[in-house]
């Protein structure tokens, strides 16, 4: 029977290992494709609104990425130019995306459903060398383009997906070109490989590094109840250009050489059981709202044969309610995550592992120091209220791989400004309790003048 009081063992013993050159990219897809056996296991599993599937093994995954790096290079991609990616939730998102990886860029994921003025600010702030756009983001890409001589001077290239526009490459026939071969342009760890935009302005993009993989891993595997097992394959409903989709379920299921499922979201609750029961999956990232979804749906779909052993799900949308239905429903846990963006992994449950509370946050994944500060930034009584903040360093004295201390902003890579001496703010207002549990306080907004 499984320990569930192993928290502070795991804790204590944590220690990270960064490598000196270390590229997501080989991570989390070419260096599987360099072992015969592990090439030929799944990497990805997609299948379109239309029930269309994308099989690619890691072999074949790294062949793509390959191709596709070896055509930004011919196009004059440097290392740390920017490339923007916008793209609706598909298998060309995971090849884009580790194709920018590969060369030493930054890959720059959009929203598929911004405005054409979104756009134009997002491609001008990042000062992007290359677009990667489909049907879907064509028209507003290249109507902020044709409406902003900068752009069209700074913006070398537009690569296409399923598009018919004669200023666009398509990216069929720039892959049909490209030898599937790459040599991997060495990595510092340190240095910047995503760019994430807030939906509202300011525009400060917060930089994710090389290592910050290295430092989601940890609440990954104890949010999935020590994924990977044997039979794992993971899924998650939040699209892979997004920060949950891809620093919290993509590379981490890539890196450890496992296989992940996707489909565009809205998918009817049958279809989704049939996805859940074909492939088979095993391990779940969902939103609370598409579990209360899932809930809400009348017929209970017991036909369906599953194997679901673990979902999390963000700690604001989770309950005890939530938590009771899927042990009923799935025969299986439900894990709270606390991910804040720029932070990744850092307050999670892990039913395997620690015992949870019901309604609390959890506790800080081991490898990273979470503590309640006050306003001046001194540290909090058990039970008092602050900010919950993140040190630059392990409970060792290493630096957390995990920390983003670098946005962009206009263009220009800054650095993020500590909430106090080494410790980095999340911006939310918790209390800690006397057994190391975290609790989220709701901000009271201010009563209305009468």
């Amino acid at each position: 029977m499984t320990s569930t009081n192993q928290y502070d063992s795991l804790y204590d013993t944590y220690e990270w290992f960064v490598p000196n050159n270390f590229n997501i990219a080989s991570a989390c897809c070419h260096r599987w494709a360099n072992s015969p056996h592990e090439a030929r296991q799944a990497a990805i599993y997609f299948e379109d609104q239309v029930g269309q599937l994308t099989s690619l093994s890691y072999g074949a995954l790294s062949e793509r990425v390959n191709k596709l790096a070896n055509g930004f290079i011919r196009m004059g991609v440097q290392p740390q130019d920017r490339i923007a990616i916008a793209l609706q939730h598909s298998a060309e998102t995971a090849i884009t995306i580790l194709a920018a990886i590969t060369v030493g860029a930054i890959a720059v994921p959009l929203k598929a459903n911004l405005s054409n003025t979104d756009y134009d600010k997002r491609l001008m702030d990042c000062a992007a060398r290359i677009a990667i756009v489909d049907k879907h983001t064509i028209g507003p890409m290249t109507n902020a383009i044709d409406h902003n001589p900068t752009l069209r001077q700074s913006l070398k290239q537009i690569i296409g997906i399923h598009t018919e526009d004669e200023r666009v490459i398509p990216w069929r026939t720039l892959l049909a070109r490209q030898p599937n071969q790459f040599t991997m342009i060495p990595a510092d760890p340190h240095m910047p490989a995503i760019m994430f935009y807030p939906d509202h302005e300011p525009l400060r993009a917060t930089v994710i590094t090389h290592e910050a993989i290295v430092g989601s891993l940890p609440g990954f595997v104890a949010s999935q109840n020590w994924f990977p097992k044997r039979h794992d394959i993971f899924y998650t409903t939040y699209d892979w250009s997004t920060p949950l989709g891809l620093l919290g379920a993509l590379l981490p299921t890539l890196y450890f050489g496992k296989t992940i499922v996707g489909c565009p979201s809205g998918r009817t609750i049958p279809r989704l059981f049939t996805l859940l029961e074909h492939y088979p999956i095993s391990n779940i990232l969902a939103s609370g709202q598409e579990l209360r979804r899932i809930q809400s749906y009348k017929d209970p779909l017991s036909s369906f044969d599953l194997v679901v052993r673990c979902i999390s799900c963000p700690e604001e949308d989770n309950s005890p309610e939530l938590k009771a239905w899927v042990k009923d429903r799935f025969n299986a846990s439900l894990n709270s995550i606390f991910m804040p963006l720029g932070f990744s992994y850092i307050v999670a449950e892990s039913e395997e592992k620690w015992k949870d509370k019901l309604g609390s946050m959890g506790k800080a994944v081991p490898g990273h120091t979470v503590e309640i500060l006050r306003d001046n930034g001194t540290i909090a009584n058990v039970g008092e209220i602050g900010y919950l903040c993140v040190s630059a360093n392990d409970k060792h004295g290493e630096v957390d791989p995990a920390l983003s201390t670098y946005f962009w902003s206009q263009a220009h890579l800054q650095h993020i400004a500590p909430f106090s001496q080494n410790w980095y703010n999340t911006g939310i207002r918790a209390r800690k309790d006397e057994d190391n549990y975290f609790w989220r306080v709701p901000i009271t907004p201010p009563p209305e003048a009468e």
